[in-house]
């Protein structure tokens, strides 16, 4: 019978075939005396094109153990626990796992092929006693010995440095990121000065068309334009360029949406995935435990960090201010390993705790640690944001910094496709003499679908009302039907994605946003500079945005939003728009005051000299 080799697994003297991906196993195992059920092989392939084409799901259950017979080929049995990973379903790669080594006592291959795996998802006490099983079985200089050597390492490392010992379903590079960063609890900082800005670098996931990246792209163009024209903003002097670095701006998934702006600033723009990725042994890290720790940090950690670090050792920033949870995770600890003196966790809406679909345990492990590292501060675009990110992570208001984002006046030219769109839709509503609207992506947060049942709500109790709505997303085509079925189909114009949302926004009397999340919506914003006044739910930083019972009212709830709630406080203000009385001149000082470009760039750039206009407590 012929020796069937597991990738990663050195194979006894005595073998003859060596294998290293998958298939090849299968071939060996089709080679091998005892023959593969051919029911079973066919699971593994439809697994293996489901896996390609990232249907894990499906993959997996083709992939359940009970298919598999306890006499099948051990290559394939190993490679069936392995592909269970590729397809997302551990807990069924470990029960299958176990199984083996139940059967096989002591087999070398099985263990190592185990603790491979376990060593990759973080399991590392798990893939210590596994591998410790067979320690004495594993050759000289042989790959899996390294990988035992490591474990033994790890596991040193991490008794030595808590209190609490690893369990054995812990992952342990959590641990290790919070390790890595307090080993610079006590950096020394190189001191700035406070008159001037010198080189920052702002850092985000990609150029796409979000309210970040919008507001990211504009405070970089505008910075640029500035220290080329006037060389400072205020009391600082502006005199070294500023950069961006993205993960991608590619134009697939629209990662390019802002890329123009930038490239028109000539503002300098980096690219993440073009770098070259680094060894840690190259970071500029001289020490034994901390380059163990930084080898094993989880994986969007280290894919910022084996690449960033070079790259800010190189452009030598004085702040690096990083937007957004994402980005924070990739660039905040390479920023503080490469000595970058300001490092700025600029957060942009409420925290993963409360938006569950965001979460990832590396985010808490991330701020807490970073919250203690000298030179490390936070930024938040409203002060909600920031009471809901001190609260989960117990720290001091104080220690947040305001900066409320930049919204410019949106232009409303005239537009013969949009004039003739408007008068097709009056026409069909000739009853209608005032229009309620909304601009949103008609995604979940969004709630479009809420915004639908409140439309039909209100038509009810105001026959004469007419709807309109900007924007597209995956629930357009749910929000048109939902409307179809509820019999407001006809009053409602679903404009679509527009280029030109100042000019339809112009046409509405009462703007409504009905959001479970929101950071600081702009959108609120714009509507009042264009005279129409709004109604919200209190996602985020909505209540910060207007004047509460002038220009705008605030629902009692953005969990349980009361339709009928909605629908008075929107009747109130139908017949304000454009009134004097209420936008001028007020109003108009108020949105300048908080809101205006030019003040949005002196705030920032005042922050990032270190001197704070505005905490989360004032």
């Amino acid at each position: 019978m012929a020796t069937v080799h597991v990738k990663g697994v050195e194979p006894d003297p005595a073998a003859a075939v060596q294998s290293t991906v998958v298939p090849l196993r299968l071939a060996a195992a089709a080679e091998a005396e005892t023959p593969v059920a051919e029911d079973a092989t066919e699971y593994f392939a439809r697994a293996q094109s489901l896996i390609a084409a990232r249907d894990y799901k499906a993959a997996a259950q083709e992939l359940d153990p009970a298919l598999l017979s306890p006499d099948a080929d051990l290559a394939l049995q190993i490679a069936w626990a392995e592909a269970l990973i590729e397809a997302r379903a551990p807990d069924l790669s470990d029960q299958l796992f176990e199984r083996l080594l139940a059967a096989n006592p002591g087999h070398r291959e099985i263990h190592v092929a185990y603790a491979k795996r376990l060593h990759v998802r973080g399991l590392v006490l798990r893939a210590y006693n596994v591998l410790h099983a067979v320690a004495d079985a594993l050759p000289q200089d042989s790959r899996s010995l390294q990988l035992y050597r490591r474990l033994v390492r790890l596991k040193t490392i991490f008794e030595n440095a808590d209190s609490t010992p690893l369990a054995e379903d812990e992952d342990a590079r959590m641990r290790a990121l919070r390790l890595a960063i307090a080993a610079f609890e006590n950096r020394p900082v190189r001191e700035l000065a406070k008159d001037r800005l010198g080189r920052i670098s702002l850092i985000t996931g990609s150029l796409g068309p979000g309210g970040a990246e919008r507001q990211l792209t504009r405070t970089a163009a505008e910075l640029e334009k500035q220290r080329r024209a006037e060389g400072r903003i205020g009391d600082f002097a502006l005199d070294r360029p500023v950069e961006v670095v993205v993960r991608s701006h590619q134009p697939n998934g629209q990662h390019d949406f802002f890329l123009d702006d930038l490239r028109a600033a000539d503002v300098d723009l980096f690219e993440i995935n073009a770098m070259p990725q680094a060894r840690v042994t190259e970071l500029g890290v001289d020490d034994k435990t901390l380059l163990a720790l930084l080898d094993y940090l989880p994986p969007k950690v280290n894919f910022g960090t084996r690449r960033l670090v070079q790259h800010f050792q190189q452009s030598q920033p004085d702040v690096v201010s990083i937007w957004q949870d994402g980005a924070c995770l990739f660039a905040g600890l390479a920023a503080v390993i490469a000595g970058v003196p300001r490092v700025q966790l600029v957060i942009r809406g409420l925290p993963p705790v409360i938006r569950r679909h965001m979460f990832q345990p590396e985010y808490e492990v991330m701020y807490r640690a970073l919250a203690a590292v000298p030179g490390v501060e936070f930024i938040s675009n409203s002060k909600a944001a920031a009471r809901a990110y001190a609260e989960w992570l117990e720290l001091p208001l104080e220690r947040f910094a305001i900066v409320y984002n930049g919204v410019q006046r949106m232009p409303t030219p005239h537009s013969d496709e949009i004039e003739a769109q408007w008068q097709a839709f009056t026409a069909a509503t000739p009853q209608a003499d005032h229009t309620i609207g909304g601009v949103f992506r008609f995604d979940t947060d969004k709630r479009p679908l809420l915004w639908i049942r409140f439309a039909a709500r209100y038509a009810k109790a105001h026959p004469t009302a007419r709807f309109l709505l900007v924007g597209g997303g995956r629930l357009l085509d749910d929000a048109i039907a939902l409307a179809e079925s509820l019999g407001v189909r006809e009053k409602i114009l679903f404009v679509g994605r527009s280029t030109e949302v100042g000019s339809w926004m112009k046409r509405m009397d009462v703007l409504v946003l009905m959001s479970s999340f929101e950071g600081l919506p702009n959108v609120l914003i714009e509507a009042q500079f264009l005279g129409v006044p709004v109604v919200s739910t209190p996602a985020g930083g909505a209540a910060e945005c207007f004047i509460e019972g002038v220009t705008g009212h605030i629902l009692g709830s953005a969990d349980k939003t009361d339709l009928d709630e909605a629908c008075a406080k929107v009747r109130a203000l139908v017949g304000r728009a454009h009134d004097p009385a209420i936008f001028e001149p007020a109003t108009r000082d108020f949105l300048d005051a908080k809101f205006s470009v030019p003040r949005m760039l002196e705030n920032f750039v005042s922050t990032s000299c270190g001197i704070i206009t505005e905490s989360a407590a004032t």
